[in-house]
């Protein structure tokens, strides 16, 4: 993987927010080895077996068009709270999750803020490990202390969608993403002024994730900047949508071959390795 110079030198200097997706908890396995952190397909089939009406085939259709918030809309009509909260626990807390290759170069790379729509906190526990001399908060997006934790030296993870210590406020459907940007607007509001103020680098995102468009569709029209954000992603994408996404949401590319998550993980190393060796040349 190529990563552009001027990343580096954004993520030596903590300039950088690393946004991580469900891809970066995609290589944890569990304490006992057998198990991996669900797919949003299986997470979605598996809630919708626990509905206790509802139609199945619309849920079906919506899941293979990837069309999940529908699909969550309609299934979560359809299961108790009770239900899904013990889903959550079983799936995501029993398990026991280690840390992922990804997440264990992000947390070397120690850029101040990171943030995650994970509803995991494989990444949470794993900081709590960190060398950062002045420690980790985890602020949650339903939390008021965003604002005097970005004002301090303390590390910073956001959950914007929600954590397994509160499934009651995980963000999953359409109307959860209305109600709740209505109800914490603040977050969001300092959530999209980062994406103006900072260089995004997203790992193991998709660009599915409708809120996050959203934000930097927003923040691109807002001020127009030279400085673009960075996404990694699989060399699959048709060259006219890739060309578009540039313009929309400011993004620049960095490949790896599809599929080859091998690969990836060496990529994410290899900068890791590069920012630390800017770090200490430039005395960071």
């Amino acid at each position: 993987m190529n990563w552009p110079k001027a990343l580096t030198a954004e993520l030596a200097s903590r300039r950088c927010i690393v946004f991580l997706g469900s891809g970066a908890s995609a290589g944890s396995i569990s304490a006992d080895g057998h198990k991996s952190p669900t797919t949003w397909h299986k997470f979605l089939d598996d809630l919708k077996g626990k509905m206790t009406s509802g139609d199945k085939v619309l849920i079906d259709k919506f899941i293979s068009e990837q069309r999940f918030l529908d699909a969550a809309e309609v299934i979560l009509h359809h299961v108790p709270q009770a239900d899904f909260s013990a889903y959550i626990r079983e799936e995501l807390v029993r398990p026991k999750y280690k840390p992922s290759p990804i997440h264990q170069s992000v947390l070397e790379i120690d850029p101040k803020v990171v943030v995650t729509t994970n509803y995991d906190d494989i990444y949470d526990n794993f900081c709590r490990q960190g060398e950062a001399i002045d420690g980790y908060n985890i602020c949650r997006y339903y939390e008021d202390h965003l604002v005097s934790d970005l004002r301090s030296p303390v590390r910073l993870i956001l959950k914007a969608h929600g954590c397994v210590s509160n499934p009651s406020k995980i963000v999953l459907s359409r109307s959860q993403y209305f109600k709740e940007k209505q109800e914490h607007g603040n977050f969001f509001k300092v959530l999209e002024s980062l994406f103006l103020t900072h260089t995004i680098l997203f790992l193991g995102y998709s660009l599915n994730d409708p809120d996050i468009q959203l934000i930097l569709e927003n923040s691109n029209i807002a001020a127009k900047s030279a400085h673009p954000h960075y996404i990694a992603v699989g060399n699959h994408m048709d060259p006219i949508l890739k060309e578009s996404y540039k313009r929309t949401y400011n993004l620049e590319f960095v490949e790896f071959p599809i599929g080859d998550f091998n690969a990836l993980n060496k990529g994410i190393s290899s900068l890791k390795d590069e920012v630390l060796s800017y770090r200490a040349t430039y005395a960071y």
